[in-house]
């Protein structure tokens, strides 16, 4: 088989790729190769409260169209400078450009565009958590909701659907210059197969965290280490992170600790009006043997049950006292598998501030709750044996100077005593496995028709980062 453009994962970069080079050349022949299921066909059974399975070997909240954008779930739409590295990439006008554009089409599908300049953190907000030491990094948000985002989706399935040709359950395994161009070797529900092509977009996600890298070694692509972060998620009643939330409904804020070398921040903040909820990602046999790692989702119609709602927060470190990229990731994922089986555990925040076990397990534990935790398949553990003593004490740290301000906002009382039984610590959170490739303008690793776009590219992640990159590259080949 032959066609012009081959387009690996259907994710934000590889549709707005996609969408790109219809719109510039109507009638490009496009193979968008997506290694997940249809997006009607992506239900999680720990949404339900039932146990990870791993979905038959492909894990339906990474893969499949749509990519971090599936049924069920809210995300939000953060705009720059959130993923300022595009800006050093791109340069700030081109970067800008993109950002618009992607936020455009992103938001298309819907009855009404989203404002992601409405909600804005008040002086008196921003002063009040400097006098804790911490300063908030402000960007416009727009938070999408379960409908406007089931919207989003059959949107880009209706536009695209005409446009390119799109094989589910499809993934490339191997690709070989030939010429000008290149062979990929995809593997499909009936077997490998051939595609010669002019260009390939690699979109890969975190499907392909370690395939991706694998392939581009292999082709001879220059590759930088990862600056690897790891940590956990705290989750409590939501009306304790609600106030700030609904202000700044993506919490950034990092800390530097007393070294001024690593690095604390807060990562994908799920606190607004109606909380959010943890999620689970199944890498399968990506990184070794099989892991799962969290990821957090905004929700905005999930209904009140008997027990408040629960929101979240991660709170990430760079790794540290663990050796070289790969060495930290072997060092980290090993513990992990030792300590949970790779799978996700949990601890009270009296036990994680305490280094101690928990005394009971984990049904009672979520039993006595003051909230619905968001997710059943937990085991109690010793999470806090998961992190080196630096990486520990970072992140425990900055838990102790960021809680108070967000307690302080939301009217109530500011001393985490009061905390040490009500929220949970649930791990393992990480980020910026990717090894990040030589890449140009748009998007081009050196002297090959590859490009490498969003997560798979190690810059910046986000849904809005992600089309950014999928849309350089897209005109860059058609240009």
């Amino acid at each position: 088989m032959q066609t012009r453009i081959v387009i690996a994962g259907a994710g934000p970069a590889g549709l707005a790729c996609a969408r790109a080079v219809t719109s510039e050349q109507p009638g490009a022949e496009v193979l968008l190769l997506e290694a997940g299921r249809g997006y009607r066909r992506r239900p999680c059974p720990v949404d339900r409260g039932l146990r990870c399975t791993g979905c038959g070997g492909v894990c339906n909240v990474i893969s499949g169209f749509g990519g971090a954008m599936h049924y069920g779930d809210g995300v939000k739409l953060s705009l720059l400078p959130s993923g300022r590295r595009l800006i050093n990439h791109f340069g700030s006008g081109r970067a800008h450009e993109l950002c618009d554009l992607a936020f455009d089409w992103l938001t298309a599908p819907l009855d009404a565009k989203p404002n992601p300049y409405k909600q804005r953190v008040s002086p008196e907000t921003a002063k009040s958590f400097v006098t804790h030491g911490l300063e908030i990094r402000e960007y416009p948000v727009a938070v999408i909701g379960e409908s406007e985002l089931r919207q989003i989706i059959e949107g880009w399935h209706d536009r695209l659907g005409p446009t390119v040709t799109l094989w589910d359950r499809a993934e490339l395994v191997d690709a070989q210059p030939k010429g000008d161009g290149l062979t990929c070797t995809v593997r499909t529900h009936t077997g490998l197969t051939t595609v010669d092509t002019q260009h390939l977009v690699l979109a890969t996600g975190r499907r392909g965290v370690t395939s991706t890298a694998d392939l581009l070694r292999r082709l001879g692509v220059p590759m930088a280490d990862p600056d690897i972060s790891v940590g956990v998620r705290f989750e409590m009643n939501a009306n304790r992170l609600r106030a700030i939330g609904m202000e700044h409904p993506d919490l950034k804020i990092s800390q530097f600790q007393d070294t001024g070398e690593n690095k604390v921040k807060t990562f994908c903040f799920c606190g607004g009006a109606n909380g959010g909820r943890i999620k689970f990602t199944h890498y399968q046999d990506s990184l070794g043997d099989p892991v799962i790692t969290l990821d957090g989702h905004e929700t905005m119609e999930r209904p009140v049950g008997t027990r408040p709602l629960a929101a979240n927060f991660g709170l990430l470190c760079q790794a540290t006292g663990r050796g070289t990229a790969h060495e930290a990731r072997e060092s980290f994922l090993t513990a992990y598998r030792k300590l949970a089986g790779g799978r996700p555990f949990v601890q009270t925040l009296r036990a994680f501030l305490s280094r101690s076990n928990d005394a009971e397990e984990w049904a009672v534990v979520e039993a006595r709750m003051p909230f619905q935790p968001s997710v059943r398949d937990l085991q109690t553990g010793r999470v806090d044996q998961l992190f080196t003593l630096g990486e520990y004490a970072s992140l425990t740290a900055g838990f102790e100077r960021l809680m108070p301000s967000i307690l302080d906002h939301s009217g109530q009382p500011t001393d985490l005593e009061s905390l040490l039984d009500a929220v949970l610590v649930v791990a393992p959170e990480l980020e910026f496995l990717w090894e990040k490739p030589q890449l140009d303008g748009g998007c081009q690793v050196p002297a090959l028709p590859v490009h490498v776009v969003g997560d798979a590219a190690g810059i910046a992640q986000g849904i809005v980062q992600g089309a950014m990159m999928g849309a350089a590259a897209g005109q860059a080949i058609t240009r």
